[in-house]
């Protein structure tokens, strides 16, 4: 029982991961199509997996610090939900798993 729930947390935690990959991704697309300025500003960000290129890492600092909301744009406003809502998931689901092993560690031991 308690290896199906850690197998369906972790499948799970992909699963939000990759829905806030998309939803990082389409928050940037919507700063392309409907702030060009502002997109053209932050150096064209686009979804990478290294937080190394200062681009992205800035990007990323943006939408955390919630600067979008001057823009008044509602899309923007429902991306950045999703975003916060695949956070939430992640790490539930993370913590899930974990407290899976530990507990597994604990009681076989």
């Amino acid at each position: 029982m308690l290896n199906t729930l850690f197998t369906l947390s972790a499948l799970l935690f992909i699963v939000a991961m990759l829905v806030q990959i998309m939803a990082i991704q389409a928050f940037f697309n919507r700063l392309d199509k409907a702030h060009n300025e502002l997109y053209q500003q932050m150096g064209k960000p686009k979804w990478k997996i290294q937080l190394a290129d200062d681009t992205f890492r800035d990007a990323l600092k943006y939408i955390r610090s919630k600067k979008f909301e001057e823009l008044n744009d509602p899309e923007l406003s429902v991306i950045y939900k999703k975003i916060k809502m695949t956070d939430y998931a992640a790490m539930a689901l993370a913590a899930l798993a974990v407290g899976i092993t530990l507990f597994q560690a604990v009681t076989l031991a």
